[in-house]
Formats: structure tokens, C-alpha cells, sequence
């Protein structure tokens, strides 16, 4: 179904006209998917095209959504390029060589830790066993917090360099932050009554999932929220995802630095060039959420690995059905868990037991205490007994199965064997999270229209939390009204008084449309930027026509060209 998607994303892009085409390249290369105005639209500069031409394709793209717009509080508009096309645009637009460093050539300096999609999984398990309460400030209290930060494999340093805007940060750890932030937009959380309670209902659709969906689903999440707000560092983050890289091949950080797009024409790209810092701020977070490893060569150039095949992660093309396999139950009372085990499953065994590593295999063990826990959040020896039964591959060793049922007689002389702790508790297994009622959202966190879930973390991306703009220009306010233009202007190639020519080349200006002028005897296409008065000057851009030649910037003066004739599209 995903690659379906992506095929009909790109016979949409190849449908686009040529004049579209280049100015869906231009946005793109000068802004990525950071947000522009009316004031800069007027100011984009496309080869060959007047700003009548880019107007018009530019209102073209938006009826075929290649670009959207959201309301400003006064009323004006911003534009962008939706997240969901940034990857396809790369891959149209996005010329990078696909050079790998020798693995003899590269010193490891950090290695991925076991993963974002694991750190979540983890601190969703615990608050299936334990009441999250925040204070009166709306905060976790600091216990938890502390808690939090044990649980998952981020660290601190993993998030240094990024800029992270969110309240009570002088609470919550950015790596901390970062876990919970994607687990209230992806509403697997959400605070109610002073508590912080998991949503049942998009808890067992995620744990549904494959965890290279998980993977995909989480990068992609991260990029639209985390990436500073800089097209340069946008087109930097997707160059690493480029469909040319290979898992486990050493790439260099700085060569995707000096290979930005430069937009082909009269300005220069505003925004800052990237540092070897910059790219190291991104890469350590992928690297801390388990996606890449970090490394360097012999000069002390920065390189990374992906992990993982990024062209099937952020496409889908590999398989996303969960796995079947069972686990394991060793006579030391460990539970061998390994990858392809259902999530569903695992979140279960990791209910009644306590964690003791998480790598290629994941391994829990059951303990009296682990049981105790269980019971009281409504899964007593008995279930657990009857859920090992089913899932383990082979079967439960007998001094395993004679414990849980000592461990539960002593558990009911002491009272424990009670109904659930409190509202919102984890179910009992997996059949109970299949059965929830998908209409039973009470959790659910408010949307921004459009746009992800909001979340702890306020989103680099402003344009996330304005309100969509649907709404689209009459063409009439774009074309001009030709009854005010003399009809033979626009009709007739001739050479007219010195007055009118220059009255022609100032309408051309105000009208933001091109000419065709006769200079040394050549047809030429000119499209006028500036105007002066004393002495009467026009600058603009002369192509020839027949040419593809990048066209001059020029500056003409009276008479300096013949024949003309004002182009309307």
C-alpha cells in the first residue's frame, strides 16, 4: 500500500507542468518546508519567468497541494510545502552523489543505542504499572521524572546542539522531554485529573505495529517537530535520508554540507550555512535514538552509518507486518524475548516481570515482587501462568510454573489478588488491548488542524499550529484586466515612439510580466526588476529565446532596444 502511495505521488509531481516544475523546484530549494509570505513570494525570481508566470503557477500548485497556506492572526497568509512531499521532492530534485567511506578507514566514536521505538516502549510499561501524578504546576513530580530518565537509553548528550522550546525546562531533561513529546503526539498519553494516563485505544494500534513502522513513524515525526527552523538544515536532514544511502555504509557529514541547493538566479540563499556542529547536533540524536552510528576518519572528519536500509524504513517497501514468533522461558526464571515477537505480546510478558536488558534479544525475568506488581494492577499468577502457556515456545519449565502458583497463594493470604489499582491501569493482555472500543478516545489530545498532536515540545515548524487555509485567489486578481492594456501591445511585434516604449516597459513592471524586445538585431525575452527615473533606466533579465543559457542581468536605457511586445500568459 506504501509503495502504491509513493507511485502515485510521482506521477502527480511529473504531471506538473514545466513552469510549475520550476517553481515548485525554486520554493524548494530556497525555503524547503519552512513557511514563506506574500512579501517573498512577490520577490521569488525563476528563470524565464515573469512574476505574472510564477503567480499563476504558483496558484496551481496550491489547488494541486503542492503547497499549502494557515492564517496568521491578522489575517495574512504563510505558505509551505507540506511535510508529506519534502521526500519526494528530494528525491526529484536532490542531486547527491552517494560516495562510502572504507569501514578500515573510519574509527567508531559512538555506536546507536537500542532505540527511540524501545525508550518508548519502556516508559509505556511503566505507566501501565505505576500512577504518573504531576503537581499542582501541571509538572511530574520529581520522583518520576528521575524515574523516567533511568528507563530510557537517550541521553542528555544525545540532544546537545538542538534547540528545544518547551515550558518548565528547568524540569524536564531534553531527552526526557523528547520521549514524552512523542508520546503525547502520537496520543499514547495524554493528562487527565492531575494524572498522566495512557490512551488504551492508540496504545493498541501502536503496538500493532511492526517496529520498523514504529521506526519510520517516529523519524518522521521527529523531523517535522525537532529540525530547527533553517531550509538549509531541513535539506540536510532529508540528504541523509537520501534513497542512495545504504545501511552500513560510512558516509561523510560534511560533504552533505557543501552540496546545498543554490537557487539559480540573482539572489543568494538567506539563510546560514551549516557548520560540522550543526550536523553533529542532528546526527547524535539520530545516533541516540538508535537510527545511526557516528564516526570519524584519520583527519578528524565527522561520518555516519545507518543502522537500518533508510530507503525501505521511510518508504515502507519492506515488511511492516508484525512477526510470530514465541519467547522463551529459562528455568532461572528469565524470559527471553526476541525480535520479531509481537509487541502486543511483549508488552504483556513486560507487565509481569522486570526488565533486565534490552538488545538484539530482549530479556525479562519474573520475580515475586515483578508478580506482586502484576496482581495488583490485575494480573494475578493464574493469567500469567495461562499467558505463558500460550506464548512460550516451549512451554514453561516446571520450577517456574511451581513458583507462580506458591507466589500466589502467598499474594492471596496476604490480600493482594485485587481489582484493578486505579483507572487507566494496563490490561491484562494482549486480547484485552485487541478488544478496547476503538470509540473510547477519552485521552485523546487536542489537534491543531492539520497537524500533528500537540505536544510537550512546541514544533520548529510555526506553521503547525495556525489554522489551514483552504481558500484560493480568483485568477482574475492575478491576470490583469487586457482592456486597460492597448490591444496591440500584446498583439503586435513593431517598433514604437520612445515614450511608449518606455510607458510598455513600466507597465511590464507593474504588471510583473515579461517582454519580448529586439536588442542587436536579435529577438531576446526581458523581464523587468527596477526602475529609475533620473536618467530613465530599466534593469531586468534578457534570455534568448532559442538558447538555454542562463539568462543577463542588464540595465537599458532609452532607445537602447527596437522592436516589442508586451507577453501576457
Amino acid at each position: 500500500m506504501m509503495e502504491q502511495q509513493e507511485v502515485t505521488k510521482a506521477i502527480t509531481l511529473e504531471r506538473l507542468l514545466p513552469k510549475e516544475r520550476s517553481v515548485l523546484h525554486h520554493i524548494w530549494t530556497r525555503f524547503a518546508g519552512q513557511s514563506f509570505d506574500d512579501d517573498k513570494l512577490r520577490s521569488l525570481r525563476v528563470r524565464r519567468l515573469s512574476g505574472l508566470e510564477i503567480q499563476l503557477a504558483f496558484l496551481s500548485l496550491r489547488q494541486q497541494r503542492w503547497v499549502q497556506a494557515v492564517k496568521q492572526g491578522w489575517g495574512e497568509r504563510l505558505y509551505f510545502i507540506p511535510f508529506d512531499k519534502l521526500q519526494i521532492l528530494q528525491e526529484a530534485f536532490g542531486d547527491l552523489e552517494a560516495d562510502f567511506v572504507p569501514a578500515a578507514a573510519v574509527k567508531l566514536q559512538q555506536e546507536g543505542r537500542s532505540g527511540i521505538a524501545v525508550d518508548m516502549f519502556n516508559v509505556l510499561v511503566y505507566m501501565a504499572k505505576n500512577r504518573l501524578v504531576v503537581t499542582a504546576k501541571g509538572v511530574l513530580h520529581k520522583k518520576f521524572i528521575q524515574k523516567l530518565g533511568s528507563i530510557v537509553g537517550l541521553t542528555h548528550a544525545d540532544v546537545e546542539g538542538l534547540t528545544l522550546q518547551y515550558d518548565h525546562t528547568d524540569v524536564y531533561p531534553p531527552h526526557v522531554a523528547i520521549v514524552l513529546d512523542l508520546l503525547f503526539s502520537f496520543e499514547l498519553v495524554a493528562l487527565e485529573q492531575r494524572e498522566l494516563k495512557l490512551n488504551m485505544t492508540a496504545l493498541r494500534h501502536w503496538l500493532a505495529r511492526s517496529r520498523e513502522a514504529m521506526d519510520r513513524w517516529v523519524l518522521l515525526r521527529m523531523m517535522e517537530r525537532y529540525v530547527p527552523g533553517s531550509a538549509e538544515y531541513q535539506h540536510f536532514t532529508w540528504q541523509i535520508c537520501h534513497s542512495s544511502r545504504i545501511g552500513g555504509m560510512w558516509y561523510y557529514a560534511q560533504h552533505l554540507l557543501v552540496k546545498g541547493e543554490e537557487p539559480r538566479n540573482w539572489e543568494p540563499l538567506r539563510g546560514r550555512k551549516l557548520s560540522a556542529k550543526d550536523a553533529a547536533s542532528w546526527l547524535r540524536l539520530l545516533t541516540g535514538c538508535g537510527y545511526t552510528d557516528l564516526g570519524m576518519d584519520h583527519d578528524g572528519q565527522f561520518l555516519f552509518r545507518w543502522r537500518m536500509d533508510p530507503c525501505s524504513l521511510l518508504s515502507g517497501s519492506s515488511k511492516d507486518e508484525t512477526g510470530s514468533s514465541r519467547l522463551f522461558i529459562q528455568p532461572d526464571f528469565d524470559i527471553l524475548i526476541p525480535p520479531d515477537v509481537p509487541y502486543m505480546v511483549k508488552f504483556t510478558a513486560a507487565l509481569c516481570t522486570e526488565r533486565i536488558s534490552d538488545d538484539v534479544m530482549t530479556v525479562y525475568r519474573l520475580t515475586r515482587d515483578s508478580v506482586a506488581q502484576a496482581t495488583t494492577a490485575g494480573m494475578g499468577p493464574e493469567a500469567i501462568t495461562a499467558f505463558f502457556t500460550e506464548h512460550a515456545a516451549a512451554g514453561i519449565p516446571e520450577n517456574v510454573c511451581v513458583a507462580l502458583c506458591q507466589w500466589g497463594k502467598e499474594l492471596e493470604r496476604a490480600g493482594r489478588n485485587e481489582s484493578l489499582r486505579y483507572a487507566g491501569a494496563a490490561p491484562k493482555d494482549e486480547t484485552e488491548i485487541g478488544a478496547c472500543d476503538e470509540g473510547d478516545n477519552r485521552y485523546a489530545l487536542p489537534r491543531y488542524p492539520g497537524c500533528p498532536s500537540s505536544g510537550l515540545i512546541r514544533p520548529a515548524r510555526s506553521e503547525l499550529v495556525l489554522e489551514r487555509d483552504d481558500s484560493l485567489p480568483d485568477i482574475a486578481s492575478i491576470v490583469p484586466d487586457l482592456n486597460r492594456i492597448p490591444i496591440m501591445w500584446t498583439r503586435d511585434w513593431r517598433s514604437y515612439h520612445g515614450s511608449t516604449a518606455k510607458q510598455m516597459m513600466e507597465q511590464a513592471l507593474e504588471l510583473s510580466a515579461k517582454l519580448e524586445i529586439a536588442v542587436d538585431g536579435s529577438r531576446m525575452e526581458f523581464i523587468p526588476f527596477q526602475l529609475e527615473r533620473q536618467p530613465w533606466k530599466i534593469s531586468g533579465a534578457l534570455y534568448d529565446p532559442d538558447s538555454e543559457m542562463t539568462g543577463t542581468v542588464v540595465q537599458l536605457g532609452e532607445g537602447e532596444w527596437k522592436e516589442m511586445r508586451l507577453v501576457i500568459p
